[in-house]
C-alpha cells in the first residue's frame, strides 16, 4: 500500500468517526411570568411579561415564583439539554438567599395560577447575586416529550413568608434551554463504517 493511498484512507477513516454534528440549539420560551401565590393573592404579575427578567421572593403577604415554559415544536427526544438560569441581584439588598429550582411538565403552555406547584425539585442553591447557574435536564425534557407536553421550570424561595418581615429572594433574568438532537441512526452506520476502515488500514501496514 502506497504512503499517499494510506494516508487518504486514515483520512477518510478518520472524517467517517468524527462526522460533523449539529450546534446546539435554543429552545423557544413561550411563557415566562411570575405566579403571585398566597391568599387572597392568586394571579400572575403582569409586569414580567415574556423577554424579560422576574423575581422568585418571600414576603409576609405574598410569594413570587417566576415560571417558564418552552416549547420544542416537533421535536420528540433530545440527545441532551442543559437549563441556563441568571441570577440577577438579590432583592432590596438584602443577604444571601436560597433557591429552589423545580422543573417537570406543562400541559397547555400557558401560565396560569393553578401551575403554582407544579415540578419537582432538582436543586437548592444559594445566591449572593450575578452568579449564572446550569443544570443537566435531559432525561427530564425527554419525560416531557414523551407524555407530549411542554417542559415548565420554575423558582422559589425557601424562606417561609411567616418567618419574614420583608422582602426574601432576588431578580432572576430569563432563563434559556440549549438542547443536541439526538444522533441519526446514519451517523451510527457511518461509525461502524470508519472503525471497518481502519482496521482494514492496521491489518494491512503489518
Amino acid at each position: 500500500m502506497t504512503t499517499n493511498y494510506k494516508t487518504m484512507l486514515g483520512m477518510l477513516a478518520l472524517s467517517v468517526l468524527l462526522p460533523a454534528t449539529a450546534a446546539a440549539a435554543a429552545v423557544p420560551l413561550v411563557d415566562n411570568r411570575v405566579i403571585i401565590d398566597r391568599s387572597p393573592f392568586y394571579s400572575q404579575g403582569a409586569e414580567d411579561g415574556l423577554g424579560t427578567g422576574n423575581y422568585a421572593l418571600n414576603h409576609p403577604s405574598f410569594i413570587d415564583i417566576p415560571y417558564a415554559i418552552f416549547d420544542f415544536g416537533s421535536v420528540s427526544s433530545v440527545g441532551s439539554a442543559i437549563l441556563n438560569w441568571n441570577f440577577g441581584s438579590l432583592f432590596g439588598g438584602s443577604g444571601p438567599a436560597e433557591i429552589k429550582l423545580y422543573v417537570g411538565n406543562d400541559a397547555d403552555g400557558v401560565i396560569s395560577t393553578s401551575d403554582r406547584f407544579m415540578g419537582s425539585a432538582i436543586d437548592t442553591f444559594t445566591y449572593s447575586g450575578g452568579e449564572v447557574r446550569s443544570f443537566d435536564v435531559t432525561a427530564l425534557v425527554n419525560a416531557a416529550l414523551s407524555s407530549g407536553q411542554y417542559f415548565a421550570a420554575r423558582l422559589e424561595a425557601t424562606v417561609a413568608p411567616d418567618d419574614l418581615i420583608s422582602y426574601y429572594g432576588g431578580q432572576f433574568l430569563v432563563p434559556s434551554l440549549e438542547i443536541s438532537p439526538v444522533p441519526e441512526p446514519e451517523a451510527y452506520a457511518m461509525f461502524l463504517v470508519g472503525l471497518g476502515l481502519l482496521g482494514i488500514a492496521a491489518r494491512r501496514r503489518k
